[in-house]
């Protein structure tokens, strides 16, 4: 399984904008084409699923299967709550004074916890979320989420005839699960595992649940 860091996350610089899911799908036809990757699976984890589709859509005859984890598949998708947070926390002069405070364990902690993640989450996997936030470049990441939560895949997804999972968690705060869940009337072929008793944030009841349901469709 090959995992990269996308322009302005992890160990990857920036590099110069746009910082779009479009951009970030090409990053990640080049990152292929260097490897001299044949047919291959791709998947994403809540905006990096935005990205995931991006890229089936532009090159689906490179694609076996998709994986989509939490997906924001098209606005509608969203929260409402969530929707709010983010017009006001990328907005002009308060996303300066959010990209600080995101380097503030306690403030980020908190942050998550009521707004986001819910309780319960595994402490190790707080601590890499953290370290790659801190990380994250946050002009790229602002304009990133930004174009993300615009894009809209439903009619790409009604022409996917290819295999596909689906995993959310039941009391996911970010994304509405019941439209998740009926990804089915768009993908009929698709698998949709609904995770109970977890939410956004990686709990160990999360952590095993995605694990297996990942691991058994990646192995038929």
């Amino acid at each position: 399984m090959l995992i990269p860091d996308l322009p302005g996350c992890g160990e990857t610089a920036a590099g110069e904008p746009p910082f779009t899911v479009g951009s970030h799908a090409e990053f990640l036809r080049a990152f292929v084409d260097r490897l001299g990757l044949g047919e291959h699976d791709v998947g994403g984890i809540c905006l990096g699923a935005t990205v995931a589709l991006e890229y089936a859509s532009r090159f689906r005859d490179r694609i076996a299967r998709l994986v989509l984890h939490t997906p924001i598949y098209s606005p509608q998708t969203l929260r409402t709550a969530f929707k709010r947070q983010v017009a006001i926390f990328t907005a002009g002069p308060v996303f300066w004074c959010v990209d600080r405070l995101r380097r503030n364990r306690t403030v980020s902690d908190l942050y998550k916890r009521f707004l986001v993640e819910g309780p319960g989450v595994d402490p190790y996997d707080a601590q890499v979320n953290f370290d790659n936030q801190h990380r994250a470049d946050g002009r790229a990441a602002r304009q990133w989420l930004r174009d993300g939560i615009t894009r809209d895949y439903r009619e790409f997804l009604k022409t996917w005839r290819k295999p596909a999972l689906v995993v959310v968690a039941a009391d996911d705060r970010t994304v509405d699960v019941d439209a998740i869940r009926n990804l089915r009337q768009l993908v009929p072929q698709a698998e949709i595992r609904v995770i109970e008793a977890a939410g956004h944030g990686w709990t160990p009841t999360l952590i095993a649940a995605q694990v297996e349901a990942i691991s058994s469709f990646l192995s038929t």
